[in-house]
């Protein structure tokens, strides 16, 4: 049995209403594996570094739904004009996007990933914004 991702409903509703962006395309394209996911049984050896990639995969994952989150706060603030409350929120989906991009270069650390010196460039984060009123 099969479970969907947290994320697939965001997933859905930003390609229903015609958003594009890389770090959509990259969560469709993981749905598309967990689709095709097969539950047979392996080696112990086979399953822990399956569960290894699928924890580092959920880790980008995270990524790429706080950057998501990020791009539509930025686009909530752009219509409000940077009033304090989008401002605010914003900042905070910034703040978390930041966590959870760190959280991804600790795990791929530890799984002893050589570091990727696009890493920032390939999961970019705004700067934080000011109110303008």
């Amino acid at each position: 049995m099969s479970r969907e991702p947290a994320w697939k409903s965001l997933v859905d509703q930003l390609v229903d209403d015609g958003y594009e962006s890389p770090h959509l395309d990259r969560l469709r394209a993981r749905y598309d594996v967990y689709q095709r996911a097969t539950l047979g049984r392996a080696s112990l050896e086979v399953e822990i570094l399956e569960e290894m990639a699928h924890a580092l995969g959920r880790a980008e994952e995270k990524v790429d739904v706080a950057l998501l989150e990020l791009a539509l706060a930025g686009r909530r603030c752009d219509r409000a004009g940077n009033d304090a409350a989008s401002v605010e929120a914003f900042n905070a989906a910034r703040r978390r996007a930041l966590a959870v991009r760190r959280d991804l270069q600790i795990h791929r650390e530890a799984l002893r990933f050589p570091r990727d010196p696009r890493f920032v460039e390939t999961y970019p984060i705004p700067p934080a914004r000011t109110s303008t009123g």
